[in-house]
């Protein structure tokens, strides 16, 4: 089966977690490594396995944080070798290059002190541990969570048993040993770390690019926005003005309609009025006509009346005369001659139907 290996941010999450209990006092209060790492090992499988297990597949137990803990102390140690430039100064922003929590584990755990009395040690030991630091338990490249090292991990309690150490002298001297046979593997393993170096390098430099194009794409998408928030505005101010002409268009031509209503109505009551004095004058006109012809018939009948009242006087005067007269005087002479006349003028017909003498009658009738 594929030895396990921490990915790079798993070891971030098992730094923050544990950097999170030490700072709030509970990994103090904790006697065993179980109880120490456990809340730990379950804080990296609920971020990572549980939430992708195809990319981290392996779900991690509070022996193998706890044996993590160890390994990273020797890789710190390792990187640490690497980027010395002397004695007592180092190029610390290197470190990120050869491991990417380097910095990360030293605001956690401290700076740890390089041993350098292993500088000199024979058979260049040292330089194994530095090529193999972040590899393995102790720098050596054999992987911490192998099943030999399990009953050393059994000690649950601090500080662990006499016994226990002599166990891990014993082990270790024995791993020291089994280098000889391993200084092939140095080769492959220059090349894995160089490749990982290459890796880490263009995953930054990936990172800086994508992130410069994600800059520019925010600038394009804010310029973009703003352009459209501006086309908007503008859009709604000219939404605006016409929508305020077309109002003032509307009360306009409301205005005008009124105005031609009004006039119109203006023209039809003068016209009506027009029409009833013309009315009036023509029916006070017939009305003077009427009074005018009245007068007339009223005149005529008084004179006709007149008239007929003179005739009859003349004939009642005749007659007296005619009755009361006698044959030798003048006055019954003279009237006498006119008898047949005046009997005449007495008949129906003398007179005309509306009482006036015959127009035919003498004027000496009077």
């Amino acid at each position: 089966m594929k030895r396990k290996k921490w990915s790079e941010m798993e070891e971030q999450t098992l730094l923050s977690k544990y950097s999170d209990l030490l700072n709030s006092g509970t990994l103090a209060k904790l006697k065993t490594r179980e109880k120490k790492f456990k809340p730990i090992a379950d804080h990296v499988n609920s971020v990572h396995h549980l939430q992708d297990p195809l990319h981290f597949p392996f779900k991690w137990s509070w022996r193998d944080v706890s044996i993590k803990v160890q390994n990273m102390r020797h890789q710190y140690l390792g990187v640490k070798q690497k980027i010395r430039t002397s004695n007592n100064e180092f190029n610390w922003k290197d470190g990120e290059n050869h491991w990417e929590n380097f910095l990360k584990y030293k605001e956690v755990f401290g700076d740890v002190e390089l041993d350098i009395t292993k500088e000199n040690a024979p058979n260049n030991d040292n330089n194994i541990i530095e090529l193999y630091g972040d590899e393995g338990v102790l720098g050596l490249g054999f992987g911490i969570d192998s099943e030999e090292f399990e009953n050393e991990e059994e000690d649950d309690e601090d500080g662990g048993s006499g016994e226990g150490e002599d166990m891990r002298k014993g082990f270790c001297g024995k791993r020291i040993r089994m280098v000889g046979g391993q200084v092939l593997e140095l080769r492959d393993v220059f090349v894995r770390r160089e490749e990982k170096r290459r890796e880490r390098e263009w995953s930054k430099e990936k990172g800086v690019l994508e992130r410069e194009e994600r800059r520019k794409e925010m600038e394009l998408y804010r310029e973009r926005r703003d352009d459209e928030r501006d086309e908007e505005i503008e859009m709604k101010g000219l939404m605006l003005e016409e929508r305020q002409m077309m109002w003032a268009k509307r009360e306009s031509e409301k205005r005008l309609r009124l105005e031609r209503e009004f006039d119109e109505e203006r023209k039809r009551r003068m016209k009506l009025e027009e029409k009833w004095e013309e009315e009036e004058m023509e029916w006070r006109e017939r009305l003077v006509n009427m009074q005018i012809e009245h007068e007339k018939q009223m005149m005529q009948m008084h004179a006709d009346a007149c008239q007929n009242q003179a005739n009859l006087l003349g004939i009642m005067a005749r007659l007296v005369c005619q009755f009361f007269g006698s044959a030798n005087d003048g006055l019954g002479g003279g009237l006498g001659t006119l008898s047949a006349q005046v009997l005449q003028n007495l008949h129906p017909g003398g007179l005309n139907d509306a009482g006036k003498p015959d127009a035919a009658s003498p004027s000496e009738f009077l």
